[in-house]
């Protein structure tokens, strides 16, 4: 059975309408629905992990993508070729920063330290 959806009102001055509508128009977002769905969800998971804002200290990294890249995501998910989506960017960003000979190199010397942590007992 779906979840039945509820319409809520908010009350927005002129300036917030027009910052959210500009955003919404520059990241090809068409409705408002699903903006302001996606930015509660944005800041109630920033909230959690810790994350308060430029200004403040940040523990994590908040990336925003467009809903077709983040459907893809939630498909490859389902597929099994992730456990979540978060896993999987984490995954694609430190095969970019971690080379495959860094890694290679880091085993050898993680496997060398064991070696020798395993004679000592």
């Amino acid at each position: 059975m779906a979840d039945k959806e509820v319409t809520i009102s908010i009350r927005m001055g002129t300036e917030d309408i027009q910052i959210m509508e500009d955003f919404m128009a520059e990241n090809d977002i068409d409705s408002r629905s699903r903006f302001v769905r996606d930015a509660i969800s944005g800041y109630i998971a920033s909230k959690r992990q810790g994350v308060t804002g430029s200004a403040g200290s940040v523990s994590g990294v908040l990336v925003r993508f467009r809903e077709v890249q983040m459907e893809a995501l939630r498909l490859m998910v389902e597929d099994g070729i992730a456990f979540d989506e978060e896993e999987y960017i984490r995954k694609c960003v430190l095969e970019k920063l971690v080379k495959p000979e860094s890694e290679a190199d880091s085993a050898d010397r993680a496997f060398k330290a064991a070696q020798m942590a395993s004679k000592m007992k």
